[in-house]
């Protein structure tokens, strides 16, 4: 029973706190459909890829800093774990900005290399730029949620996330309809929201409400590179959807044109919002792991990661049923064009299959990340991230045509759970 109520202690705000990360994105694509149209639409979905390797790289950073920092804390080992998390804000600051003076200094050659056309090339451009201007605080907030988390304080996380969700959506209406600032606008409203969330989760250290307070770190070049070990794999499993999305933007526009790529990148806006779902359980778990790990106690352990499993299973099935039912009527609040509401359902509604499938990988990969069984984490996130998802999302359209476009993600999770599920026997059956 304590074991359950530490379990959604920790997985609900988690969920919470990634379902406002993902709104960010989602309330900018509802803003941006009706206020600038499906060009803009198409224009942020080009820009995916790029923000996500900011995320990407911060997320590896976080969450190998996240899982290192409660195993010491599993230990006693305080004063360490204090220099783990020092460490990796250091770090994280210092990659995001060199990430923000590359976006605002060649806007329109990343805008390019992403495969913007004519037509879409300076609001990518002008997105890129003012969005990821804004990048130490979109990338310190998630870092600063998922270790005032880990040092016991998840609730602060979970309303850090709402108050900078709650300002975004006002802004981007302030911003795209009164001062019709365009997608500029919409890059700036979000950059805005994710600098009050930061004020927020900075209560947590100005009190010294936990353990965790924010020093000088100490340059350990080998800690750095520990934390980017452990972290690898949270990397590779958030490449997953800028990867698949790229992919996807190469097939869609050949095969539906300019209103198949808008339609797809509604479906991207469900899919940040369903896949915050999963991620949120799995980064909710993580410091329970990894703090079972640190006190030797297996059974905790084990029974942290079985209800991972069970909770995702049950959360995907309930979220198909969702699309499936209410689909047509939720892309219609992007945009309600009847060609795209049509693409975009029967897109959701066949690639929502593979969701779960996905719930069950992500467990696994945070599961083996958290207990510092990184072998296996790495495996089932490459195979997730860039193998079979880039092999099945452009073999089924040329072996099924038209109706194999959006099976390919189906196979390709299917094919990672089998795998996932062999390594996980092989490890038990080693120990």
């Amino acid at each position: 029973m304590a074991n359950n109520k530490k379990f959604y202690q920790f997985v609900i705000p988690s969920i919470g706190a990634m379902l406002v990360t993902g709104l960010y994105v989602v309330v900018d694509g509802i803003f941006v459909g009706r206020g600038v149209g499906t060009n803009g639409l198409a224009a942020v979905n080009i820009a995916v890829p790029f923000i996500s390797i900011l995320t990407a790289v911060t997320m590896m950073i976080t969450m190998g800093g996240a899982t290192i920092t409660s195993i010491r804390f599993g230990k006693g080992e305080n004063t360490e774990a204090n220099n783990v998390f020092s460490t990796s804000i250091f770090m994280v600051m210092c990659f995001t900005l060199f990430m923000s003076i590359i976006s605002v200094l060649f806007p329109q050659g990343i805008a390019k290399l992403l495969g913007a056309s004519d037509i879409l090339l300076d609001d990518t451009a002008s997105y890129l730029k003012y969005y990821v201007l804004f990048g130490t605080f979109f990338c310190g907030s998630m870092t600063l949620s998922a270790f005032v988390r880990n040092d016991g304080n998840a609730s602060l996380a979970f309303w850090g996330m709402i108050v900078g969700a709650v300002s975004n959506i006002f802004l981007d209406w302030l911003f795209i309809f009164p001062l019709q600032m365009g997608i500029k606008g919409a890059a700036i409203a979000s950059g805005l929201g994710q600098v009050l969330a930061c004020l927020v989760l900075s209560i947590h250290f100005i009190r010294n409400k936990g353990v965790l307070h924010i020093a000088k770190p100490k340059q350990e070049q080998r800690l750095k590179l520990q934390i980017i070990k452990v972290g690898t794999p949270e990397f590779i499993t958030q490449m997953s959807q800028p990867v698949t999305i790229l992919c996807y933007n190469l097939i869609v526009i050949k095969m539906f044109g300019e209103i198949g790529v808008s339609a797809f990148s509604v479906v991207s806006y469900l899919i940040v919002i369903i896949l915050a779902v999963f991620i949120g359980l799995s980064q909710g778990i993580q410091p329970l792991l990894s703090r079972s790990v640190g006190e030797g106690n297996k059974e905790k352990e084990k029974y942290f990661f079985q209800k991972g499993l069970q909770v995702n299973l049950f959360l995907s099935v309930v979220i198909n049923i969702i699309m499936f039912v209410f689909g047509r009527n939720i892309i219609s609040i992007f945009n309600s064009d009847n060609e795209l509401v049509r693409i975009a359902y029967n897109c959701i509604v066949i690639y929502g299959i593979s969701f779960i499938f996905a719930s069950l990988n992500i467990v696994y990969t945070t599961y083996n990340l958290a207990t510092k069984r990184t072998k296996d984490a790495l495996i089932i996130a490459v195979l997730r991230s860039f193998v079979c998802n880039s092999i099945f999302i452009f073999l089924m359209p040329i072996l099924f045509g038209e109706k194999g476009v959006w099976l390919g993600m189906i196979v390709a999770e299917f094919v990672v759970m089998v795998i996932a599920i062999v390594l996980r026997k092989k490890a038990k059956d080693e120990n």
